[in-house]
């Protein structure tokens, strides 16, 4: 009977572990993996059960050896377990288990064998076996991937801080010694001759149990301690449905014997059947009720508790409303002894209680230190934990190796005040509020789904906050700004004016500055295309270098003079327009000829799609289209390092569509929105063209607007090439 006390109970609660965790969170990798390290110990503790329990030698020996795959496939299980804990890291390469597995692998394959166990003794007490030389190999193996492993939990342990790595410690100190005593009973010891201590080899799994139910139930470690208590209490209430159903049966047989001197199988199973299908759903509910009353207080549904708290805390803007919902709701879903909310007041540079929902504290406070929070903060911003729910137990847990001043004193005040968790509200990187939860009624910890929900709660509720505290200003503020309004309006009047002449003057100032400029410089750019022209005799060879410079300079200054000229008549309404029937085809094939060589000298592959569909001739202004046709050519060429530049006209339906694309630079989202406006040019073009102005985009613009025409640009973002698009209306 040893084997039943010793191996039995134990392989129940490895299985059960093992489920609750699976079930907890699948997709996670921490519960998934840690489900294959229990089913590895369960298939280990059941072989050596059914060893110790059979009595005949051959299914003795079978399962004396059979129990080598479980315990070949713990330190491979558990070493999958280990690298993804506590973070959820990235796992080991499909290359890398497979190569793990091999050890595993060749223990499997010869299981069967007296290279494993030799032979078996049949004793009282269990199963003597005695092993053979596989077990050698068995023990490097463990050793080997038990250094792995604990070298990897080490590590983990160093980079952890606060409740992770107190998750961490307990279970590295658990598997840790878990394994060693199942290393020494089942396999050291039965090298030396000891065969009698593996009866108590599943021990080594109680151990690992005993450390993670302990992180289970204090440290909320994969968190499944609700999973297991409502598993509990759901078995009960099944034994307990089962055990009225049975005495009603009973009954029922009783009754109808009474009545009909013989009791019907079928009668009875026809009544039976008939209370199950009217009272299942009555009883159902009752039980909920009951087992959400007394054994579940904290229990709620989340999707409906963030619902509700989205609705009220977007469709209220009443200040004081706000604060009683958020910590009345939250006394209500959490089932704690108080809520408490604080507010910023930034004229006194305190927190103060905006409202208090439960039962009051002894040492009840209307303000909080902001002090003292404020180095509270500073200190978990300086842990990467800004904006994290502030545990007291995990903080007095944490502190006991830090013996930090700030968190001495963090604790004086929560256990002072009752406070079990610290909510922090934050908007914009601001700090505008803090919610103080007591502890739980129930005397239960606050889950991570507790913590995740109040998260998003303080999210909400902060944004809510400030939008309340923003619409209690306005109202104050709206007859004082009423007054300053009408103020302000007649004093923007009276600027508007003085804009309006201030306006009229730059224009003039742009207009006359730029006609004066271009008279000299058009005689500069004659008199040096006359001398490069040697119309003034032979330039020397030297100078021929630094003149063509100064004559293109000369160039670029009087195409900047011509824009500043164009936005001046532009702003001011005096552009004029010569509009004429033009031959689009014509033109654009005109612009094109004219930058071919241009385009081939950059190394580019520029070319020219002529419509397939004949075109009409439209109503246009032929040399302003003509400046915009040759500014957005020039551009693409400019802009385009290497690759393409593709020119294309084309009728469709009602418009013909002129676009030029490149596979330039491109243009970033976030230039878009610029792109035509004055003195716009896109990031890091300055750095390849030093002369554009950025007005050259807005002209264009505002030459098509004349005709009617639209003009856009698109790109798939920066360095993935451009397309500017022309529209005009047949």
């Amino acid at each position: 009977m040893l084997p039943f006390f010793t191996h039995l109970p134990i392989f129940i609660l490895t299985l059960i572990l093992g489920f609750f965790v699976f079930l907890k969170n699948r997709s996670n990798k921490i519960n998934r993996y840690f489900f294959y390290f229990s089913l590895a110990a369960a298939l280990w503790i059941i072989s050596l059960f059914f060893s110790d329990t059979f009595k005949m030698y051959e299914p003795a020996l079978f399962w004396s050896r059979f129990s080598i795959i479980g315990a070949s496939l713990l330190p491979y299980t558990f070493l999958l377990f280990v690298y993804v804990f506590p973070y959820q890291t990235k796992e080991i390469k499909i290359v890398g288990k497979i190569l793990l597995f091999l050890p595993t692998l060749f223990f499997i394959i010869f299981f069967n064998t007296n290279y494993n166990i030799s032979k078996v003794v049949i004793h009282d007490w269990g199963t003597e076996a005695i092993s053979g030389d596989i077990y050698y190999l068995l023990l490097i193996y463990f050793v080997v991937y038990l250094i792995l492993c604990f070298r990897k939990l080490y590590l983990s342990r160093k980079k952890t801080s606060g409740l992770l790595r107190l998750q961490v410690t307990y279970a590295f100190w658990g598997l840790g010694l878990g394994f060693l005593f199942g290393v020494f009973t089942n396999l050291i010891a039965l090298l030396i001759g000891l065969t009698q201590t593996s009866l108590f080899g599943s021990f080594s799994a109680l151990i690992m149990i005993l450390f993670i139910a302990y992180a289970i139930l204090r440290y909320r470690l994969m968190d499944i301690r609700v999973i297991i208590r409502r598993s509990a209490v759901f078995t009960s209430l099944v034994l307990l449905i089962t055990a009225i159903y049975a005495i009603l049966a009973f009954i029922l047989s009783l009754v109808f014997t009474d009545l009909f001197g013989v009791s019907s199988l079928i009668l009875n199973g026809v009544v039976m059947a008939i209370l199950v299908a009217i009272g299942f759903e009555p009883l159902k509910k009752w039980l909920s009720e009951v087992t959400d009353s007394f054994l579940f207080k904290a229990e709620y549904k989340p999707q409906e508790v963030l619902a509700e708290f989205s609705d009220r805390l977007s469709s209220t803007l009443d200040l004081g409303t706000l604060t009683q919902f958020i910590t009345q709701k939250s006394l209500e879903v959490f089932k704690c002894a108080r809520v408490s909310l604080f507010l910023l007041d930034k004229k006194d540079s305190q927190y103060k209680q905006a409202s208090l929902a439960g039962q009051t504290s002894p040492n009840q406070i209307d303000r909080i230190d902001r002090n003292l929070f404020v180095k509270v903060f500073n200190y978990f911003h300086s842990q990467n934990q800004e904006k994290d729910i502030i545990v007291r137990e995990e903080v007095r847990k944490n502190n006991e190796q830090l013996k930090n001043k700030i968190l001495d004193a963090l604790l004086k005040e929560l256990d002072k005040y009752e406070v079990n968790l610290i909510v922090p509200m934050y908007s914009k990187e601001e700090l505008i509020g803090i919610i103080f939860l007591g502890d739980k009624k129930s005397g239960d910890v606050y889950s991570t789904e507790d913590i995740r929900i109040l998260e998003i709660i303080a999210a909400q509720s902060a944004v809510a906050m400030e939008n309340a505290q923003l619409f209690e200003e306005q109202k104050h503020f709206t007859e004082h700004l009423k007054i300053e309004v009408d103020k302000a309006t007649k004093e923007l009047k009276v600027a508007n004016v003085q804009l309006k002449k201030l306006d009229a003057a730059k224009s003039d100032f742009i207009d006359i500055a730029s006609h004066q400029l271009r008279t000299p410089l058009t005689v500069i750019k004659g008199y040096l295309s006359m001398i490069n022209q040697n119309d003034f005799g032979q330039v020397p060879a030297k100078l021929a270098n630094p003149l063509d410079r100064v004559y293109k300079s000369t160039d670029r200054i009087i195409g900047l003079v011509e824009d500043l000229l164009n936005v001046s008549r532009v702003e001011s309404g005096r552009m004029q327009f010569d509009f004429e029937m033009v031959n689009l085809p014509d033109l654009v094939k005109e612009v094109f000829e004219e930058l071919e060589q241009h385009g081939k000298n950059q190394g580019l592959d520029f070319t020219y799609q002529k419509p397939t569909k004949k075109i009409p001739e439209l109503k246009l202004d032929r040399n302003k289209i003509r400046e915009v046709l040759m500014n957005l050519m020039d551009n693409a060429i400019k802009y385009t390092e290497k690759g393409f530049v593709k020119v294309n006209l084309e009728k469709l339906d009602d418009h013909v569509r002129f676009s030029v694309s490149d596979s330039g630079r491109g243009i970033a989202p976030d230039e878009m929105p610029q792109l035509f406006q004055k003195f716009s040019r896109a990031k890091g073009v300055q750095l390849m063209h030093t002369e554009g102005t950025g007005l050259g985009l807005y002209i264009a613009k505002e030459i098509l607007l004349k005709h009617h025409a639209k003009i856009w640009a698109e790109s798939k973002g920066a360095s993935k090439g451009s397309k500017f698009i022309i529209e005009f209306k047949i």
